[in-house]
């Protein structure tokens, strides 16, 4: 496996801590620095983009197999990984009208699932090298060229394409299929600077193999169109006339590369990024910065997209929280992939700030 075992003593930071610092630092706090993960089950966007995020990492997984005939389709396995979700919270007695949005977000992802495998069949053109792969990226100080924190990522997907170099594969779920920022995209761009030199250190970029970039696969959150088509795949009319309506399409892939200039701007970033949350981390522990001092963002969206908004609105309030820490939440380590922590109402072993 490509997994970096050495320096382990240093401090972690995960791409996606970096993104929530930025958005907004007190969700950072209770999210990275606190553990919490909420209890119950929103079912929205969240659970459907990890509901297919898993089912396609067992997918690919099973697609490493170049033997093997007979595979559990797409659509088997997010109906497991849908299910034991929905079920435990059938089984915490959630309200009805929760229950109900879970099992349409399934009957949703399952005609999505379907779609798809129908799209792209084993993707035959892809050698899969390895899925959900934890790698990690050291962090040095600016000034002093110290080691001073350890980046961890996990792509959704390594693959050799058909010259036998070296792609990541990262899936994103949409209501639609945006793509021009994918130039400046926070996440997996910084996963393609950092991938070229982790990924030489682990002996599986070698010789004349090249790292060439991030392959964006889309899914879009949507039904298939049920109308016929013609060979061009456009949708027809009931008369056999192309449609003057034609839906946008429901899955895109898009190529990105860097080139070696982008990747050092991406890594300065990263790296000031890295240093900045290390250092913050650092106060909160020491006792130099209170809680209560870190910046808040407060946006039209926080009522629909952050677990912690009705524990924020109490705190805004002056309202004491900690009965809905202990009651809304469970504690983990965030910094530890679901393989290697299991649910715990205890974050054991994690240093908390």
């Amino acid at each position: 496996m490509l997994i970096a075992r050495e320096h382990t003593d240093l401090p972690a930071v995960r791409s996606s801590e970096r993104a929530r610092y930025k958005r907004c630092q007190k969700a950072w706090y209770w999210a990275w620095r606190k553990g919490y993960v909420p209890r119950a089950h929103r079912f929205g966007a969240l659970e459907l983009g990890t509901w297919a995020h898993t089912a396609l990492a067992q997918w690919y997984t099973s697609l490493r197999n170049p033997n093997a005939r007979k595979i559990p389709t797409l659509l088997h396995h997010f109906r497991e990984t849908s299910t034991l979700d929905i079920v435990e919270a059938e089984r915490a007695k959630a309200p009805q009208y929760i229950l109900d949005k879970a099992w349409e977000l399934q009957a949703l992802g399952e005609e999505m699932m379907k779609a798809y495998q129908n799209q792209y069949g084993r993707d035959e053109k892809l050698k899969i090298i390895g899925v959900e792969v934890p790698l990690s990226f050291l962090i040095p100080d600016p000034e002093t060229d110290e080691i001073i924190a350890v980046h961890k990522f996990k792509p959704d997907a390594i693959f050799a394409d058909e010259h036998d170099d070296l792609w990541l594969m990262e899936h994103k779920t949409a209501t639609s299929i945006q793509t021009g920022h994918l130039t400046i995209d926070d996440q997996a761009r910084p996963y393609g600077a950092m991938s070229e030199h982790t990924l030489r250190k682990a002996g599986i970029l070698v010789g004349a193999r090249k790292f060439k970039g991030i392959m964006y696969n889309f899914l879009r959150k949507a039904l298939p169109d049920s109308r016929p088509t013609n060979e061009k795949g456009q949708y027809l009319n009931q008369n056999g006339s192309v449609s003057k309506t034609q839906p946008p399409p429901l899955f895109l892939r898009k190529n990105i590369t860097m080139t070696k200039q982008e990747k050092i701007i991406t890594l300065r970033r990263v790296q000031a990024e890295t240093v900045e949350i290390t250092l913050k981390t650092q106060a909160l522990r020491s006792g130099a910065m209170h809680p209560n001092w870190l910046n808040k963002t407060p946006h039209k969206s926080c009522p629909k997209i952050c677990e912690f908004f009705d524990m924020c609105e109490a705190e805004e309030r002056g309202i004491d929280i900690t009965g809905m820490q202990k009651t809304m939440f469970f504690r983990r380590n965030p910094y530890l992939y679901e393989e290697e922590n299991g649910t715990t109402t205890e974050a054991k072993g994690f240093d908390l700030g």
